[in-house]
C-alpha cells in the first residue's frame, strides 16, 4: 500500500488477471489493517488493461467443500471490511472489473473507469451459480432491486456508459488520468469532518449492512457450487480459459 496526496492506495497486483483467491484475501485483509488511519482510501490495479477479472476459478474448483467454505467466509470479510470503512474510499476501474473483481469495486464509495473497452458484470449465473446472499446487498445499496437483480440475473457484462447511466460507475475520465483523478476524488471527499463522515456512512449503510449479515446465515451458495451443474460449467469455463478447448 502507497501514498500520494495524503491518500492511500491500495493497489492491485497479482498477475494475470488480479483474481481472488485464498491467499489473496487474505492479503489485501492485512493490507487494509495496515492503512487504518488513513484519511482516505483508493483501489487501484497494477494492470493497466483490468481491475479484476474475479475469483480463481482454477484454484477454487479444487478446493474441497469446508475449504471453499473458508474462502467464502473470508472473501464476505473483506467485502464487510471494505464496506464499512468509515474513510471515504474510491475504485480506479481501468478496465474490466467482472464477478468477485466488480463485488470489491462496488464495496467502495464511489467508482471511476477509464475510458475504453472495459466491461462490468456479474458473470456467476453463467456457471450455475447465484451471488452469496450477503453479496447481493452491496448491489441492492447501490443500484437498488431492480437494478440488483438484472445485473446480477443477466449475467451481462456492461459497458462503461452502460455502468455509468445505472449508477454503478461515477463517473469515466481518460485513461492516463485515471489514478489522479481518483486520488483527486477521494481527498475531495475526505476534506470533511472525519467523525461526521463517518457517522453519514454508518447510519446511511446500517440497514444494508443488518441484511448484509441476516444474509450471511443459512446461504445456500456452497449447495450450488458443488451441485453437479455448476461443477460441469465451471470446469468447463476453466478449460476454455487455459486453452483445453
Amino acid at each position: 500500500m502507497g501514498e500520494r496526496d495524503g491518500v492511500r492506495v491500495l493497489t492491485l497486483d497479482r498477475p494475470p488477471a488480479n483474481a481472488f483467491d485464498p491467499q489473496f484475501v487474505a492479503d489485501l485483509r492485512r493490507a487494509l489493517a495496515g492503512g487504518a488511519g488513513a484519511r482516505a482510501l483508493v483501489f487501484a490495479s497494477a494492470n493497466a488493461r483490468l481491475f479484476s477479472a474475479g475469483w480463481d476459478l482454477p484454484k477454487l474448483i479444487a478446493l474441497e467443500r469446508n475449504e471453499m467454505r473458508d474462502f467464502l467466509e473470508s472473501y464476505c470479510d473483506l467485502i464487510r471490511e471494505t464496506f464499512t470503512l468509515p474513510v471515504p474510499v474510491v475504485a480506479a476501474l481501468p478496465g474490466h472489473a467482472i464477478a468477485g473483481g466488480l463485488i470489491f469495486a462496488a464495496s467502495a464509495d464511489e467508482r471511476l473507469a477509464a475510458q475504453g473497452e472495459g466491461r462490468f458484470g456479474l458473470s456467476e449465473v453463467a456457471l450455475g451459480v447465484p451471488l452469496p446472499a450477503c453479496l447481493l446487498e452491496i448491489f441492492r445499496y447501490v443500484l437498488g432491486d431492480r437494478g440488483m437483480e438484472r445485473l446480477a440475473a443477466t449475467g451481462e457484462n456492461v459497458t462503461g456508459e452502460r455502468a455509468l447511466a445505472m449508477g454503478l460507475l461515477d463517473g469515466i475520465v481518460p485513461s492516463a488520468d485515471l489514478l489522479d483523478r481518483a486520488v483527486e476524488r477521494a481527498a475531495t471527499l475526505a476534506k470533511g469532518a472525519p467523525a461526521a463522515h463517518a457517522a453519514i456512512k454508518r447510519r446511511a449503510r446500517g440497514e444494508a449492512l443488518a441484511r448484509f449479515d441476516a444474509a450471511r446465515k443459512d446461504d445456500p451458495f456452497l449447495d450450488f457450487w458443488f451441485a453437479p451443474e455448476a461443477r460441469e460449467r465451471i470446469r468447463a469455463l476453466v478449460e476454455k480459459l487455459s486453452g483445453k478447448k
